[in-house]
């Protein structure tokens, strides 16, 4: 019924949302429409992640197989997915548009790293820097295929662009149009999950987030580094310094988000009900309050001491991927201490640098400060307070922070 053949290369369309419900039947979204799959529909959506052949697939779920129904189910499922468009022949597969996909795999998260002029040039400057005509490189997290396609105008003789998420077809529709098919390969894949026909000379990647660390970044390098890099490998960025601005967060902005005395006074006036429980919960030391901020609104905060280091990662040596660390701060100027925004420079190359302090962003930076709300400390010039910063790979707030009188 169907022109399917056992060498039709399939591939699944970037993005599908999958329910499984009580009784663990399998549906798929598509288009504003609904497909129920048999038991093997999550093995064939998996299997059909990169493009591979009808009777690869076959060959690979086989050892699932019980009897002559199993087989019916197995063929039904892959015909169903490829008349539903789910799964395109790859040959002709079309681009979908990126705009419907959330995330790193939606096209509007692109535009705004795009559209941060400072941060895109920084970046084309350290690899220019950093690159090398002849080298092998590879881009981890290539997106829209900006930073390859910079290492390939930089000399490089081949460049290996690593992007899992649906924004690679768009990078592959890009590399077209610009004539680097022949110097610039895109894998689709998680960079942790593939080899490379060969190690490479320099690593590219832009894979920090407004949590610093929070993209994993120290754990995908640190992979790359033992397994595609060759030992004295060059990258961009190659050093990131994590800085903490000791601030005093306007009210404005601390009534949106902690409960503070006025918030309470008002609830209590409102709605007749004693809130004051909450303070306590605010301030227990595990559980900071949080926020993220565009940088330019915060351009304003007074500051209560000089920016405060608090880890200082070399890119090219990093191991282990756990930071604890404790400064003593001495404060330069009087104020209450309720607020520690976070920063961070990246080292792009050996002259180029790319701070997020809020006073050296531009205003269509796309990076956020992340701000940790604090137990109020009211502090006079010379007195002293610690700062604690601390990493954990295996935390899933990823970063911690505490702060009290020294």
């Amino acid at each position: 019924m169907t022109n399917l053949t056992p060498d039709t290369i399939l591939h699944r369309v970037p993005h599908v949302r999958v329910d499984i419900d009580s009784s663990n039947d399998i549906q798929v979204l598509s288009d504003d429409k609904i497909y129920d799959l048999g038991p093997y529909g999550l093995a064939i959506l998996d299997a059909f992640y990169q493009p591979v052949s009808v009777s690869e697939v076959l060959k690979k779920l086989s050892t699932t197989i019980t009897g002559a129904q199993d087989w019916i189910d197995l063929m039904t499922t892959i015909v169903h997915l490829y008349e539903a468009d789910i799964l395109q022949d790859a040959t002709q597969r079309r681009l979908q548009p990126a705009t419907k996909v959330l995330g790193f795999g939606g096209l509007d998260v692109h535009v705004r790293m795009l559209n941060d002029r400072r941060r895109t040039s920084s970046f084309l400057a350290g690899i220019a820097e950093v690159v090398s005509p002849g080298d092998i490189v590879v881009d981890i997290g290539t997106g829209t295929g900006v930073l390859a396609i910079a290492a390939a105008r930089a000399g490089a003789e081949h460049v290996y662009a690593i992007e899992a998420t649906a924004i690679g077809e768009a990078a592959k529709a890009v590399f077209e149009a610009n004539g680097f098919t022949d110097r610039i390969t895109l894998l689709r894949e998680r960079s942790t999950r593939i080899d490379l026909p060969e190690r490479a000379d320099v690593l590219v990647s832009e894979v920090i987030g407004n949590e610093p660390l929070g993209e994993n970044v120290l754990e995908t390098i640190t992979d790359a580094r033992k397994r595609l890099l060759k030992p004295e490998a060059r990258m961009v960025p190659h050093k990131i310094r994590i800085f903490g601005l000791p601030v005093t967060i306007p009210d404005v902005e601390l009534t949106k988000r902690t409960p503070t005395v006025n918030a309470l006074r008002n609830w209590r006036s409102w709605y007749g009900i004693d809130f004051n429980p909450l303070a306590e919960v605010a301030w227990t030391q595990d559980s900071y309050p949080t926020f993220f901020i565009k940088s330019e609104q915060a351009r304003g905060w007074k500051t209560i001491s000089e920016p405060i280091l608090m880890a200082k990662i070399d890119l090219r040596e990093a191991e282990r991927p756990i930071i604890d660390n404790s400064v003593t701060v001495t404060a330069d100027t009087s104020g209450q201490l309720n607020g520690l925004l976070v920063y961070f420079e990246l080292m792009l190359g050996p002259v180029t640098r790319l701070s997020t302090h809020p006073a050296q962003v531009g205003k269509d930076n796309h990076w956020h400060n992340k701000v940790w709300v604090i137990n109020p400390l009211r502090l006079r010039p010379r007195d002293q307070f610690k700062v604690t910063y601390r990493y954990r790979a295996t935390r899933t707030r990823y970063s911690e922070v505490a702060v009290s009188r020294a």
